[in-house]
């Protein structure tokens, strides 16, 4: 915990950075019909909501929280489906489907690691690109005001937005340090000071803004909640969007704040995400728009230095105050479209290319090209064609409402179907006067290259394979010959090996233990550290004679 002094302005800092963020709710209320009255009321709102999704995430209580600054925003992930809802059936729906958002985020932090099934990188990299597109699309309307028919102040609205999109270019590229990471929120800072001598903000709004009253509580009366099963797809997979990218945060909060981390510790990861699909929950509740953890926030944390999780409470404490202070809501809602747009688009470039690293982090096979281009081509046609799309037969319209709902509903159907026939196999009996060790490294190298698997995989697998032999050969277990079967589905690797013998009693190796008493935790370490790599999961089982030990590996 840092001392009083700096807390209090590292989470004024963190606060700010955070705030950027509510011109989400600006854009969704403004497309909603909101009155000024009640898109300053939202804002207030929004600062509450993340306030409190800021304390469900930092706090280590039970099941709830990463224990980590991994701030929730409120995420573009939600931007385009609380658009559609806004524009179609108005701010009740909005309210209503963000809570429907956050309780799919909820069930998914409950099986995390039974979905694993329906989300491999190809599949997680490609919902996270095709956000970035349908946000980078809503950006170049602002940016390039496409429906303000060309209004006399048109040349200004596109100067200001092609300032404002080079100067974050400009510090992203050129900047150092800070500057560089807080690239965006500068951005928007000096675009929004442009704007007055363009003509887009007047010096006379800007003045009746902050010479309101200092001190205000936000009207409640517009919040109200509704639910239409058209737009149950969008939200879906919003929610599943924001459960992927809650992961890859909370895992790189995990490794900034670990000098020794090696893999991601689940427990965080899943109390991170039911954190954040809570401050979804919350935000619908007081009239906003769904949160996420921010990975932006996390990277200017790591470089400053200041990951401390106190930071969030005092940041969260911030934004509560200033909720009930009028002239902040009054200066988002003066924001210019130009402005926002420029900031949209280049958050849409990082996330576009951050789903296709996530995607290319494994090679790409023959169906996850199908599955990616054809799904990407469906969902820019939504785009192109939407007269198309908007006269399909009614009970497919939910799921082509928009270009995220029918690019990822038919991508996780073509990934269902393709998995036929997926998986690999291969059989090796090795002759009880051959070397066992030797081989089974030999086989599982070649065939594992044979069938795309990573060294690194490949490295662990034999290790603990040749462990087991060894283990097998030097206490005398096996008579006769040996037998392994190897498979893989692309999302498990499993060495299984039958032998004639007695069964080998696995050691408690790799079990964590809360209590240790006198030599205990001396034994259970020196243990772990050297028997060295092992499976993710191991079973063992025999028969008479016949002994089956199964190794797997998590690709």
């Amino acid at each position: 915990m840092p001392p009083l002094h700096r807390l209090v302005l590292l989470g004024i800092q963190h606060a700010a950075l955070q705030s950027v963020y509510l011109l989400l709710i600006v854009i969704v209320v403004r497309a909603g019909g909101a009155t000024q009255e009640q898109t300053v009321s939202a804002v207030s709102f929004g600062m509450i909501a993340a306030a409190i999704g800021t304390i469900l995430q930092t706090m280590r209580y039970k099941a709830v929280g990463s224990g980590f600054l991994a701030s929730p925003v409120f995420s573009s992930i939600f931007l385009g489906p609380s658009l559609l809802a806004a524009n179609q059936y108005g701010m009740a729906t909005v309210f209503g489907m963000t809570i429907f958002a956050g309780v799919v985020e909820i069930l998914i932090s409950r099986l995390l690691k039974r979905l694993r099934l329906f989300f491999p990188p190809a599949i997680s990299g490609f919902i996270v690109a095709i956000v970035g597109i349908q946000l980078g699309l809503v950006g170049m309307e602002h940016a390039l005001d496409i429906g303000g028919n060309g209004g006399a102040g048109f040349i200004n609205h596109l100067i200001v937005a092609g300032l404002t999109l080079s100067i974050i270019i400009a510090l992203s590229i050129w900047g150092q340090g800070i500057a560089r990471l807080m690239a965006t929120s500068i951005g928007i800072v000096l675009g929004f000071i442009l704007s007055i001598p363009f003509g887009l903000v007047t010096v006379d709004a800007l003045g009746a803004a902050v010479s309101g009253p200092y001190l205000t509580v936000p009207d409640i009366s517009f919040i109200s909640y509704d639910f239409e099963l058209p737009l149950v797809p969008a939200f879906l997979i919003a929610g599943i969007a924001a459960a992927l990218r809650t992961v890859g945060v909370i895992t790189t909060s995990q490794k900034i704040n670990d000098d020794d981390w090696k893999r991601p510790e689940l427990t965080s990861i899943k109390g991170g995400m039911l954190a954040d699909g809570l401050a979804s929950v919350v935000s619908g509740l007081l009239g906003g728009i769904g949160q996420n953890t921010a990975p932006s926030l996390v990277g200017i944390s790591k470089a400053s230095g200041a990951t401390s999780r106190y930071i969030g409470y005092a940041a969260a404490v911030f934004m509560a105050i200033v909720a009930f202070v009028p002239a902040v809501g009054e200066l988002f809602i003066m924001m210019p479209k130009a402005v926002i747009g420029a900031a949209l688009v280049v958050t849409a470039c990082y996330v576009i290319i951050g789903g296709i690293q996530i995607m290319v982090s494994r090679s790409i096979n023959t169906r996850e090209t199908f599955l990616v281009g054809i799904a990407m081509l469906l969902g820019l046609s939504k785009e192109v064609h939407k007269d198309f799309f908007d006269n399909v037969h009614r009970f497919v319209q939910p799921f082509t409402s928009t270009s995220l709902s029918l690019a990822v509903t038919s991508a996780l159907i073509m990934h269902l179907v393709f998995r036929i026939g997926i998986k690999k196999t291969a059989s090796y009996e090795i002759d009880e006067t051959a070397e066992p060790v030797e081989s089974v490294d030999l086989m599982l190298m070649r065939r594992g290259s044979e069938w795309g698997l990573a060294e690194d995989t490949l490295t662990r697998a034999s290790a603990s394979t040749q462990q087991l032999l060894s283990h097998l050969q030097e206490a005398k277990l096996i008579s006769g010959d040996l037998k392994i079967d190897l498979s893989y589905d692309e999302l498990d690797l499993i060495v299984d090996v039958t032998y004639s013998g007695a069964i080998l009693t696995l050691p408690n190796i790799g079990v964590k233990r809360r209590v240790f008493l006198e030599e205990e935790s001396f034994s259970y370490g020196l243990a772990d550290f050297l028997t060295g790599v092992f499976p993710d999961h191991m079973e063992s089982s025999s028969r008479g004679n016949a002994v089956r030990i199964k190794l797997m590996f998590s690709i």
